[in-house]
């Protein structure tokens, strides 16, 4: 079982530098390593902005994960705070459904209106946010919709939120690849509380299977 894990782990390695590269996915080998996925189901956890993460590789570059966004029963964190930023740059391949991807800039300057804060990680999908002194003021761009068999990216350090429409299915794939910035961060409001504590809840392994045997049986032609 160990071997077959392993091996299965060297093909989504594979995956993550293909689409780090900006190389085409084959629908058929996808459509058979998320297969494998529906007989050796991995466990996922809930993302604070309301999808499912499962983690499928982790090497030297970075990582790759596919998001879950079911079509209802999503799990937020309390508060949910939408806009962030990443310590690596991510490539996405949206597998099925419509994602909308908007960025921010965020500038210290008179006039602010919110604040940012550190998150920090710990143990077992735990982390926290923590207020800073960085008053800024957030200006949001003109949000991106991307389809099916498309793809965006997002560079380290850019405040960027995804949004899913309630009662729509998506799901994407994502590539990272780590880079110097030393912590990510999070826009909150000007007069939140001090520290943040969130939690990432167990996603059912049952909502997982089905999920992904969605995505499977939906999976649009990606080359």
């Amino acid at each position: 079982m160990d071997g077959a894990i392993g091996a299965m782990q060297q093909r989504w390695t594979r995956v993550a530098a293909r689409l780090r590269d900006g190389l085409p996915l084959p629908s058929a080998p996808l459509r058979a390593l998320l297969g494998q996925l529906l007989d050796e189901p991995r466990t996922g956890a809930w993302h604070p902005t309301g999808f499912v993460v499962l983690n499928l590789a982790d090497d030297d570059v970075g990582t790759l994960r596919l998001h879950l966004w079911p079509e209802q029963g999503r799990e937020y964190g309390t508060p949910c705070w939408p806009v962030h930023d990443h310590v690596w740059w991510l490539r996405s391949q949206v597998l099925c459904g419509t994602v909308r991807s908007r960025e921010y800039t965020v500038r210290e300057e008179s006039g602010a209106t919110a604040t940012l804060y550190a998150v920090h990680y710990g143990p077992e999908q735990r982390s926290s946010m923590h207020r800073s002194e960085r008053q800024v003021v957030v200006t949001a761009a003109v949000p991106t919709t991307v389809e099916a068999g498309q793809r965006y990216t997002v560079d380290a350090g850019v405040f960027h939120a995804s949004r899913v429409e309630p009662g729509c299915m998506a799901a994407t794939l994502v590539a990272t690849r780590r880079t110097g910035q030393p912590r990510p961060w999070v826009v909150g409001p000007s007069d939140g509380p001090p520290r943040v504590p969130v939690q990432r809840p167990a996603a059912s392994t049952q909502l997982v299977r089905g999920l992904v045997e969605r995505v499977r049986d939906s999976l649009c032609d990606l080359g």
